[in-house]
Parts: C-alpha cells; sequence; structure tokens
C-alpha cells in the first residue's frame, strides 16, 4: 500500500542518514552533500516520497553543520590549552607531554579530538612526534611562510609620541592593504597576559611598544616559538629571538652635544627621568656620562610621566636651581625638555638646550631638537615582519638603529 510503502523507503532514508551523524561526529571530516546524494538515490518511490526524504535531510545538514563545528571547536579547545601550558612555562621546550590516553583524561575529550589538536600543532611546528619517544614540544624559532594581511599594534596610548608612530605604521601598511589593529596597553592585568590573548585570537603579526612594562625574554621566546612575528619599537635589545627598532641612541646625544660644543658651550648638564629599566633612557645617560665625565645628571622621578596634571613646578623649580650655573644642558626626552626650560625662562635664565623628541613649545624655548625618524623606522619594522613571514627568506632575530632627525628650532 502507498503509505505502508512510503515509511518503509523513509525507514531506510532515516537509519543511513543517522549512521552517517555518527560517522560525521566520530571522523568530522565527511561530505553531506555526499550522504544526500546516496540517500536520495534510494528513495526511488516517487517524487513526493523524494521530497519528504529531502526536506528530512536538508534539516540533518543544519543540524550536522553545527555538530561539526562544535567538533572543530573542541579540537581547536584543546590546541589553545596546550599551547597555553607551553607559554606558561608547564610544558617546557624539548619536554615530553602526555600520551594521547592521558591528555584526553585530563581534558575530558576523547583521543581522537586529542589526536586532531596535536595534527594541528604538528603542522604549526610547535610539537614533534617521535616513533617510541612521545609527543615533545618543538618550537621553531625561525621565519614561516605567512601572511601581512593584519598588523596589531600594542602601545601606549597615553604617550606623547603615540600618534605619530601609529600614523607612520598605518601610512606604511597602506601600501600593502594590511589592516592594522591598536591594542592599548594594559593599566592592570599584564602584559604577558595581554599579548597572548592576542595570540589566541589567531592574530600573528606584533608591533609592541612595551615602554616601562616588563616582559621578559623568555615569555618573548615562547610567543615566537608559538608562530609569533613580533617586532620591538623603541626597544635597544630583541633578546636574540625577535626584531628590536629604536633611535639610535647614542647617536643622538652624540648629536646634541655636538651641537652644543659647536656653539661654545663648555659646562654642559644632563637631565632625565629616574627609571634606567628602560633600555633607551639608560643608552642616553651612559653615553653622556662616557662623553663628558664631569658633567651633572639630574634625574626626575618616573613616576610623573605622562601625567595629565605634569611636573609639579615647585620639584622642577629645586632641580633646576642644581644647574643654574651650567651653560648648556642635555634633555633626555622632550618631556623634560619642555617642562624645565619653561621654568629656566621664567626665572631668566637663557642657555643652549637641546633635548631628544620634538614637542610643541621647542621652536619657541629655542631648543635645539633630534627626533625619531618615524616613517624610516615603520618601513624596518615592515621589512622584519615580512621577512619572518617568509620561510626562505633566512631571517635571524636583529637589533635595527635608526638614525634621528637633527632640527635647529
Amino acid at each position: 500500500m502507498p503509505v505502508r510503502h512510503v515509511s518503509v523507503d523513509l525507514f531506510d532514508v532515516l537509519w543511513l542518514a543517522y549512521f552517517s551523524v555518527l560517522v560525521c561526529i566520530r571522523h568530522a571530516t565527511v561530505d553531506l552533500s555526499n550522504v544526500y546524494a546516496v540517500c536520495l538515490r534510494l528513495t526511488v518511490r516517487g517524487n513526493h516520497q523524494k521530497e519528504e526524504a529531502a526536506c528530512f535531510l536538508a534539516a540533518l545538514g543544519k543540524n550536522m553543520a553545527g555538530l561539526r563545528q562544535e567538533t572543530v571547536n573542541l579540537y581547536q579547545d584543546v590546541r589553545e590549552r596546550i599551547c597555553r601550558s607551553i607559554f606558561t612555562g608547564d610544558y617546557q621546550d624539548g619536554e615530553l607531554i602526555l600520551p594521547e590516553r592521558k591528555l584526553a583524561e585530563e581534558l575530558n575529550v576523547s583521543r581522537v579530538t586529542v589526536r586532531k589538536a596535536l595534527d594541528m600543532l604538528e603542522k604549526e611546528r610547535i610539537i614533534a612526534r617521535v616513533q617510541g619517544s612521545g609527543t615533545r614540544v618543538s618550537l621553531h624559532y625561525g621565519p614561516r611562510d605567512g601572511s601581512m594581511d593584519i598588523i596589531t599594534v600594542a602601545a601606549p596610548a597615553q604617550n606623547e609620541f603615540f600618534a605619530r608612530m601609529i600614523d607612520a605604521v598605518q601610512t606604511r601598511a597602506d601600501l600593502q592593504d594590511s589592516l592594522v589593529l591598536f591594542q592599548q596597553k594594559p593599566a592592570f592585568a599584564s602584559l604577558e597576559n595581554c599579548l597572548y590573548r592576542i595570540y589566541k585570537k589567531g592574530l600573528r603579526n606584533l608591533i609592541l611598544w612595551k615602554e616601562d612594562m616588563e616582559i621578559s625574554g623568555e615569555m618573548l621566546r615562547r610567543l615566537k616559538g608559538l608562530g609569533m612575528n613580533i617586532v620591538l619599537f623603541d626597544a635597544i635589545d630583541g633578546e636574540g629571538y625577535v626584531d628590536a627598532v629604536c633611535l639610535d641612541n647614542e647617536g643622538a646625544v652624540k648629536a646634541l652635544l655636538s651641537h652644543i660644543k659647536g656653539k661654545g658651550c663648555q659646562n654642559t648638564a644632563y637631565v632625565g627621568w629616574d627609571n634606567l629599566q628602560i633600555g633607551s633612557l639608560k643608552v642616553r645617560e651612559n653615553t653622556f656620562r662616557k662623553l663628558v665625565p664631569a658633567g651633572q645628571v639630574i634625574h626626575i622621578p618616573y613616576r610623573y610621566h605622562s601625567r595629565v596634571e605634569g611636573i609639579p613646578k615647585s620639584l622642577l623649580q629645586k632641580e633646576t636651581e642644581k644647574i643654574k650655573t651650567c651653560d648648556s644642558v642635555i634633555y633626555a626626552v622632550g618631556e623634560l625638555g619642555i617642562a624645565c626650560e619653561g621654568i629656566s625662562r621664567e626665572q631668566g635664565i637663557s642657555r643652549m638646550a637641546g633635548m631628544i623628541g620634538m614637542m610643541s613649545g621647542a621652536r619657541e624655548l629655542g631648543i635645539y631638537v633630534v627626533e625619531q625618524d618615524f616613517q624610516v623606522m615603520a618601513d624596518q619594522i615592515f621589512k622584519c615582519l615580512k621577512a619572518q613571514n617568509t620561510k626562505e627568506s633566512g631571517w635571524k632575530a636583529k637589533n635595527y638603529r635608526i638614525g634621528g632627525i637633527a632640527k635647529e628650532v
């Protein structure tokens, strides 16, 4: 009878569809369009019956798409958890990770899911499987073939030079149709967690301006080994794992001293922040001390750096009084130069002054400036990222010193 006839055929279709669900869940690789075709070929009793079967399979397809996405998400989650363990140091480079069975038990997933995650990590050159030995962390620190479609900049937006830096990066990115994403330097979270979150989102090109925030060379090494391409901006050393691009700080101080001495000055002082953990500040002060051993050095507390209310005037008056008899002064950064020379002018003191970094007011105060060439620095940053993204480039981590631009004001 027709009703019974249809019911039998639909039962066959439903059974085959159910079986295909089980296969897809286990392997997450079956093409559902093939399942549809097989099922429809089996339903040969009339167009009405085929339409019923097709409707059922269409609904099944929607459910299966969701199931397959959940499966993909599951082994991607396992992959991410292993990567985080490597980043935090729970797994060291070269260390054996747990066998598949134990990983599956610990993460409460199937061994098939663990195997899929390990397959991904092996392709990314994060682990290596050795027959008879097990699976080891095997980080790759060299260049990899990758894309520069998206560039992430992690930087301090409150820094007085941020706008010029990001403008130079954006100009360079536009030349090759790259999208620039900005991540503010975290105020409370650790820099390490901030950078790992960028990595977790699948972003692989990072320009990091860490300023006064600390991140160990070991953390940079792990990030690089996990596949992140990194260039440090305004940092003197990438510690052998990543590229670093900064102003030629030694050359900048020499240029300022040369200009001042050319004006006949003999008694030059130096004013800088007291935070010498920042590499560029340390190089500038050490260069001055080396070239002017008898020169007076004044430190301003770094806690006033980039504060909205500025440096207390009473503090500046007290410190500038110490160098009242000097005929010239070099300022480590523009922020200090503008603030201190403003106080000196109010006191009727006029002398030769030079500073590193152009800021508004330098011209009015007659300060000689050596500033960063942000566009050349951005060009070098993109060259570094391109080399890191090209497997055959032979890239090796390097520190780059970019000459400053001297400006008579």
